[in-house]
């Protein structure tokens, strides 16, 4: 095996990158500084096959290859939707990467993450060969490596209700905390917190995936009066709502409100038929209220001339007044 060694490096060349660091835009947490970078590399320059790379030192900074990094098997974050990391994926590619993630050396060539997965997931999507990283000491424990990706997420607001949520759920099915109570006390939170958190757990991944699109939603107080609301009225009533309450700004309390005006209407529901209906390969239903004298038509899967045809069909029923 290779020896790893670091390069001397003249002090003339050591000078130039940090005069260039120091005029490069800094993109992420202002509050974060960035670390200082172990050696001087070629633009682009990574550590290569030529050097040890079950080898990195604590406290440096390297360019790892994509291949090498393996994310944080207790990451606290669990959602990460497309737009978050196509955005990252951009930024990576228009402005560089400003702030290292952060990871250790598991001994055998890679680096596992602490924080920095969707800088990861965004270098991925945009093709990078390398993330820089900063090499911190290996966590004692796995609820060592929890708290510290949580406590930085924390720091920079990323870190969500709903990812805690799910991952308190599996934390304690997992027996990293063994109870509600433990892990409270370990996050200095309130036990009521934790428990009205850990109910956001109940709700359909589909209702999780399209909220979590929505960043103004994403309150205790607002996730839970949805997590109410879904308890009322199912799954696609409540992603009717998430997209109206974030097209027309709609508060908890206006949510609240709905979800009782929901309770109240579940004593007698409207009575209906209903017909499945299939239509040139689109499958639908048809549904009648007679108390109320309402209709309502669902078809899916219609080619754009053939619904253009019952639109036009259905339309002449009523003729302008």
């Amino acid at each position: 095996m290779a020896t790893f060694r670091k390069k001397v490096v003249a002090a003339d060349r050591v000078a130039a990158v940090e005069d260039a660091a120091s005029a490069a835009p800094i993109v992420g947490d202002p509050r974060m500084a960035p670390a200082a970078v172990a050696s001087a590399l070629p633009k682009g320059g990574d550590l290569g096959s030529s050097q040890d790379l079950a080898k990195y030192e604590v406290g440096q900074v390297y360019d790892v290859p994509i291949g090498k990094i393996k994310s944080n098997p207790f990451n606290p974050r669990v959602v990460y939707t497309a737009s978050a990391v196509s955005e990252m994926a951009a930024s990576l590619v228009a402005r560089g990467q400003g702030m290292s993630a952060i990871g250790y050396a598991n001994g055998d060539g890679e680096v596992v993450l602490i924080e920095g997965e969707t800088r990861l997931r965004g270098a991925r999507a945009a093709g990078l060969s390398t993330l820089r990283l900063e090499i911190r000491p290996k966590p004692e424990s796995d609820r060592e490596l929890y708290e510290q990706a949580r406590a930085a997420n924390v720091e920079r607001r990323d870190q969500s209700p709903l990812d805690d949520a799910i991952k308190w759920k599996e934390l304690i099915a997992k027996k990293i905390y063994p109870t509600q109570t433990a892990l409270a006390k370990a996050l200095n939170l309130g036990e009521d917190h934790v428990s009205r958190t850990m109910s956001l757990a109940q709700l359909p991944s589909k209702v999780v995936h399209t909220v979590a699109e929505y960043p103004e939603l994403l309150s205790l107080k607002m996730l839970n009066a949805i997590r109410e609301f879904w308890e009322v009225k199912g799954e696609e009533e409540t992603l009717d709502l998430v997209a109206e309450a974030s097209k027309n700004g709609m508060g908890y309390r206006d949510v609240a409100a709905r979800r009782k005006a929901a309770a109240k209407g579940t004593v007698k529901r409207p009575r209906s038929t209903r017909e499945q209906l299939t239509f040139r390969g689109a499958k639908g239903e048809f549904k009648s209220f007679e108390e109320d004298g309402r209709i309502e038509l669902k078809l899916k899967g219609l080619a754009p001339e053939v619904a253009e045809e019952i639109s036009e069909k259905i339309l002449a029923l009523f003729p302008k007044e």
